[in-house]
């Protein structure tokens, strides 16, 4: 082959090469675009979904409980495990780039196959409240009460009761409740400043509820009944302090209305004349012990609750009384009884209006080996 001829055959070559160069060119751009557009395409499909809604968002929720000490990766996870959002990675990147990592633990109520943007605004309108309930019943006392709380927010009796005598929580309901607590802010001798103003009822109780709040709610249900009574009490001469420690009495002495009326007519009738009420229950209250009977060992105990020695009222309620009580120490029955007696197998109560006819009936209905009062 010719110089010539060879000089075109690698021309004719180079022209073809750079044909196909060309064509390459504008196939991978063409392919750039279309990718270009693909991600363009996909990644709105993605904000679309993230901020707006999930892929196939519906109605249907799920209780989803974050636990105490999770980290935003194991929120994500959470939510992903139960159906709430897509990928709990992207979620994850989501709440630290645009929402709020700051999550409680508690339970919540989601929307499933929702948007990144509805599930961190679900999580902040905070945890669904749990509601549940606890039952004080009449009649208890303080450390009772503590009792039960402690068993319902699963805590140490010893940390309800210290929670509930705090004197910081008692100046914040002193201030908001004056009328109520100002009489026994003022009374250095009661054991617990609270018996007595905790009205026994059944209260509906959230996930988040705490001792304070939970007394709280019985403090403000007394103060009810204190301001439903205002009439009455105002007409009395007594103030709301002596009706509810006569109504704690009241509330342990009997169970029946016609009883506790009557028996609050004794009370009342041995107060008009300076005579010690006696009631067993202050003795049990004043030593702490819980019996069917007191001995004269008992009765002789130097406590200011002690009211077989002491004359009045005593320093405060010995315990919690409900409404019934309450409204019976109120309206006492009127009579000339000072004493009455309980027998212990039926519950009968038994009036008289001198000693001598107590103490027959004391011996007729009450052991004797326990009859020493």
């Amino acid at each position: 082959m010719s110089k010539k001829a060879r000089e075109d055959f690698y021309k004719k070559q180079k022209d073809l090469d750079r044909k196909a160069e060309s064509t390459a060119s504008k196939i991978a751009k063409w392919f750039l675009v279309v990718a270009a557009a693909l991600i363009v395409v996909v990644g709105l499909s993605l904000s679309f979904m993230i901020f707006t809604g999930g892929i196939g968002s519906s109605d249907e929720t799920v209780e989803v409980t974050i636990p105490e000490g999770s980290t935003t990766a194991d929120i994500a996870s959470i939510l992903d495990d139960e159906g709430i959002i897509f990928n709990d990675f992207l979620f994850t990147t989501y709440l630290r780039f645009f929402g709020n990592d700051a999550i409680e633990a508690g339970t919540y109520t989601l929307h499933k196959n929702i948007g990144y943007t509805d599930a961190n605004n679900e999580l902040q309108q905070g945890a669904t409240a749990q509601v549940d309930s606890v039952a004080i019943p009449e009649g208890s006392s303080l450390e009772a009460i503590s009792q039960i709380i402690a068993d319902a927010l699963g805590i140490e009796q010893e940390d309800a009761l210290a929670q509930m005598t705090d004197d910081g929580l008692f100046d914040e309901l002193l201030a908001t409740y004056p009328e109520l607590l100002t009489d026994v802010s003022e009374n250095d001798d009661v054991r617990y400043k609270l018996e007595g103003y905790l009205y026994p009822a059944t209260y509906e109780l959230s996930s988040t509820v705490t001792v304070a709040d939970i007394v709280t709610m019985m403090v403000g249900e007394m103060e009810n009944v204190r301001q439903t009574h205002t009439a009455e009490i105002e007409a009395s001469g007594f103030t709301f302090h002596e009706f509810l420690t006569l109504a704690s009495l009241v509330e342990a002495e009997a169970s029946s209305l016609e009883d506790r009326e009557l028996i609050a007519g004794v009370f009342m009738n041995r107060l008009e004349i300076d005579m010690p009420i006696q009631s067993d229950i202050s003795v049990l209250y004043a030593n702490n012990t819980h019996s069917a009977y007191v001995t004269n060992e008992d009765a002789a105990v130097d406590s200011p609750y002690n009211l077989y020695i002491n004359t009045g009222f005593g320093p405060g309620p010995f315990n919690n009384p409900g409404i019934e009580a309450i409204e019976a120490s109120m309206n006492p029955t009127e009579s000339d009884y000072l004493f009455f007696v309980a027998d212990l197998t039926t519950g009968e109560v038994y009036y008289s209006e001198t000693y001598e006819e107590h103490d027959a009936l004391v011996e007729q209905y009450v052991s004797e080996e326990n009859a020493d009062l």
